[in-house]
């Protein structure tokens, strides 16, 4: 693995680390941050306080900044990465105007999620013409290390892939959030429906076990025909879920690409 500096100790960042990490995949990857609260989550020898310096120690630069602070890191950054392997995971950014601010043509833009803390991120990546082939290899590596890795076919699919896998676990978490208050609202005390909350979501283990059934099938093999589910599922296609939710993909799809806009992220 080619050493690689994680920009960035927040969310994404130290998911990406603890990821690795539990993974034994660590040896290479330092953690910078200017905060030093959140580079707590890296030994001592694998941090780095000065984001300009990075580019002194590894291969490959890993952004995983906010879009909106990304150009004020580079006030601070300079040209010091313009010969480096540059991996973006900040939404709404582009390749151009990370080239632009970096110098580098080297570029892989990438969209993680939050699964990348217990080995079940799904990472889509696209590259620019510039990366070589031991690069290719290496952000394969990167992303197959933390969970499912899906190439790109064009950097402009990353915005809609942004919306459904890179928010994706914020929807997993509503639907648990919705269940637990459901069990609160029948009287059952508040750890107890957290709990059944969890234990409800671990269903979703049957996707992964058994993958001779899709969703729909194991949907219609939970649904008895005039049953109680039946009648649930009922309600939600009436109240128009499926428009519901196919209308926040597409905000969040329309969001990544207005960042790009943005003149606070450029």
């Amino acid at each position: 693995m080619i050493s690689t500096a994680i920009i960035g100790a927040g969310t994404m960042g130290s998911a990406f680390y603890k990821g690795l990490s539990s993974q034994g995949k660590a040896g290479k990857i330092w953690l910078c941050d200017q905060n030093e609260d959140k580079l707590q989550v890296a030994p001592a020898d694998r941090r780095i306080d000065n984001p300009a310096s990075a580019g002194k120690t590894v291969e490959c630069i890993l952004l995983a900044v906010k879009p909106q602070s990304f150009a004020e890191l580079m006030e601070t950054v300079g040209n010091a990465w313009s010969g480096k392997l540059v991996i973006s995971i900040m939404a709404g950014i582009t390749m151009k105007t990370i080239a632009e601010a970096t110098g580098a043509s080297a570029i892989v833009r990438a969209m993680p999620n939050l699964g990348a803390r217990v080995g079940h991120s799904i990472t889509g990546w696209y590259p620019s013409s510039s990366v070589t082939p031991a690069q290719l290899k290496h952000s394969e590596e990167l992303f197959s290390t933390i969970g499912m890795s899906v190439r790109l076919k064009e950097e402009a699919q990353i915005d809609g892939f942004t919306a459904v896998a890179g928010s994706g676990p914020a929807y997993v978490f509503l639907l648990a959030e919705l269940l637990e208050n459901a069990a609160r609202d029948l009287g059952i005390d508040e750890v107890t429906s957290a709990h059944i909350a969890r234990e409800l979501l671990g269903a979703g283990s049957l996707l992964l076990n058994e993958k001779e059934r899709s969703a729909a099938q194991w949907r219609e093999a939970v649904t008895s025909k005039g049953g109680t589910t039946e009648a649930a599922l009922r309600v939600m296609k009436e109240k128009g879920l499926s428009q519901i939710f196919s209308d926040a993909i597409a905000a969040a799809t329309d969001r990544s690409r207005s960042l790009s806009h943005d003149d606070k992220s450029h």
